[in-house]
């Protein structure tokens, strides 16, 4: 495997238990409640970290499909009218799509890995090794958003 590779497959397996911690027994009608009219809710920081999952499975070589994308995508508006899905769906495709990239990374060759990026990555690897590596940052940040809104909340606290 890869050796930048090898570095980042446990930080995946890290997020995966972090991302359902976070969600663990927490009330649907938390999970809608923001901090301040321009902050994301819970519900949506999940729905973006899963799609962005999926979309690392993607550059991985993996096909998946999630009916979210828009709707969680970068950017997105997030309203309080919005009909966001439970997140035991948004848990359910995070599974699913980890554990198509989790067997997939291991088989990523050091050609396929220095591919051009699909996206600009802001980093200065701009390889598709870069992009697994930029994406696994990107996880860890809405991972601790998740541990924050989670503590806002009154749950208990993520780590520790």
């Amino acid at each position: 495997m890869d050796q930048a590779i090898s570095t980042v497959v446990p930080l995946f397996r890290a997020t995966d238990k972090l991302f359902h911690d976070a969600l663990a027994r927490i009330e649907r009608a938390d999970l809608l409640r923001r901090p301040h009219d321009n902050s994301n809710p819970m519900i949506w920081v999940a729905g973006h970290a899963m799609t962005s999952r999926a979309s690392l499975t993607k550059i991985a070589g993996e096909r998946v499909e999630n009916p979210w994308s828009d709707l969680f995508a970068r950017g997105a508006t997030v309203d309080g009218d919005l009909n966001y899905p439970e997140a035991s769906e948004i848990i359910s495709l995070w599974d699913t799509v980890s554990e198509k990239l989790m067997s997939r990374l291991p088989e990523l060759t050091d050609e396929e890995l220095s591919e051009p990026a699909p996206f600009p990555v802001p980093t200065g690897d701009k390889t598709k090794r870069g992009a697994i590596i930029f994406l696994n940052y990107h996880e860890t940040y809405h991972i601790g958003q998740m541990a924050y809104l989670r503590k806002w909340l009154g749950y208990s606290q993520l780590v520790g």
